[in-house]
């Protein structure tokens, strides 16, 4: 039925033209932007798990730039480590030079402290216990700056808050279920000088303290024949504070080389076999030193491996995310170009319902 008070064909073309504006906006609005779920409303689902996945990778990056800063940390004390390592190579080689050369005179037989003797100053070994301290004085200069975003790997000082022997160092690796996921390293098995040595001299006087460290207080060198050993002190010697508190102090110089002539001088013994049983106890700790290293190569090794699982798995995540709200590019030009045709056909579609009425008036005005 026609009628001119209603015009019904006109009210659907409407109606379907406003539809098709409406989804005209939203194609639109999804190549703009080029996700097809911006909000909740778009999909609840798609737009929940794809949150929450984001989430999860913005984490996993954050665990990422710390894999940097803990890789940082390890490079850096494997660079100083080598310089101790190359440092103490030399002081062997030196020891083993001193041994050829003529025993030192001495004008004190006992000497006391860590004060260089008058007549020893004068002799040839004395010029190689002093290039030996300058090796010395290296090596602890890289133990010292060997830190990296206030972490040093190489030296537990007396300022911080833990020991040495309860300190762990957790290396951020990764994030997997809500979890952080870590790697841990004891401080000691990398430590080489820890301040707060001899802070337990009781009950391990006479045994394995936990606080010390490779490079920690003096060791013992015997001579063959003498039953009184040299004491060797590296870089600190224990010692008891104001309060009462045993810590390890600073011995700079340390004159190591002149500590075992004058036990050759005060106690006997074979020169030679003292001096073979310094390089052999030199050995000893390059030995611990080149371990060091190896379990610092491991530890680039673990945390360049977990860094390139984290790129991974990032990757994967927000391909994943792509796949959930990312709008298909092609697939949204071709329903934008269907729905622009349709507009134009639906404008065509209303022009005509508004002509009818038009019509009907004209059979009356014949």
């Amino acid at each position: 039925m026609t009628s001119i008070l209603t015009n019904g064909s006109a009210t659907s073309a409407l109606d379907v033209l406003r539809r098709i504006g409406t989804d005209l906006g939203t194609q639109q609005d999804r190549i703009s932007s080029g996700l097809r779920v911006s909000t909740a409303s778009d999909d609840v689902a798609y737009w929940s798990i794809s949150t929450t996945m984001k989430s999860d990778a913005k984490a996993m990056m954050a665990a990422n730039d710390t894999i940097g800063i803990s890789s940082g940390i390890v490079d850096t004390a494997y660079a100083a480590m080598e310089t101790v390592r190359d440092s103490f190579v030399e002081i062997r080689n030196i020891a083993i030079m001193a041994s050829q050369e003529p025993a030192p005179e001495f004008k004190n037989v006992v000497i006391g402290g860590f004060v260089e003797d008058e007549y020893y100053a004068k002799s040839s070994v004395a010029r190689l216990d002093r290039q030996m301290q300058q090796l010395q004085d290296q090596a602890r200069a890289a133990i010292n700056s060997a830190s990296f975003a206030g972490v040093n790997l190489l030296h537990h000082t007396k300022n911080e808050d833990a020991k040495a022997s309860e300190t762990v160092h957790s290396f951020v690796v990764g994030y997997d279920n809500g979890k952080v996921r870590t790697l841990d390293v004891d401080a000691m098995d990398l430590l080489l000088i820890n301040d707060d040595f001899g802070s337990e001299p009781f009950p391990y006087v006479l045994g394995y303290n936990p606080e010390q460290a490779l490079f920690d207080s003096g060791e013992t060198v015997f001579a063959p024949g003498s039953f009184t050993p040299a004491g060797v002190y590296w870089f600190n010697i224990p010692l008891t504070n104001s309060d009462g508190d045993p810590e390890g102090y600073d011995v700079n110089p340390s004159f190591v080389l002149m500590k075992l002539e004058n036990n050759i001088v005060r106690d006997g013994g074979d020169r030679q076999g003292l001096y073979s049983a310094f390089a052999n106890y030199i050995d000893e700790h390059l030995n611990a030193l080149t371990d060091r290293m190896a379990y610092l190569g491991t530890l680039q090794n673990s945390l360049e491996a977990h860094d390139e699982m984290n790129k991974k798995l990032i990757d994967s995540v927000t391909k994943g995310v792509g796949v959930l709200v990312d709008t298909d590019m092609e697939e949204a030009s071709a329903r934008l170009s269907a729905l622009q045709a349709q507009q134009r056909l639906a404008v065509q579609s209303l022009q005509m319902a508004n002509a009818r009425p038009q019509a009907v008036l004209d059979l009356f005005q014949r």
